[in-house]
């Protein structure tokens, strides 16, 4: 991976990614989702908060390391707290 200019935290944010995508699979054959409502406007299942929660990491991330300088882990961190709450409650 020496062609790309890789860090931890960027490593481990594109793991973490893989990692629920992989988990996501699996639960989707094991057990089929549910469309609910949450605080999203829209109805949802799974897989549709999974990728709003998606977009809504690559906007933290790119706005965390865009106007800051402190440690890109504090992004990721934020990043999985609302991945969490919009999985759980969205």
């Amino acid at each position: 991976m020496a062609w790309m200019a890789w860090t931890w935290p960027t490593a481990l944010f594109t793991l973490l990614i893989i990692a629920a995508i992989a988990v996501l699979t699996v639960m989707d054959v094991r057990r089929p989702p549910v469309t609910r409502k949450g605080f999203l406007p829209i109805p949802t299942d799974r897989g549709d908060r999974f990728y709003i929660a998606m977009l809504g990491l690559l906007a933290i991330n790119l706005t965390w390391w865009g106007v800051t300088d402190a440690s890109p882990l504090i992004g990721l961190t934020l990043s999985l707290l609302w991945l969490a709450v919009a999985m759980r409650w969205g």
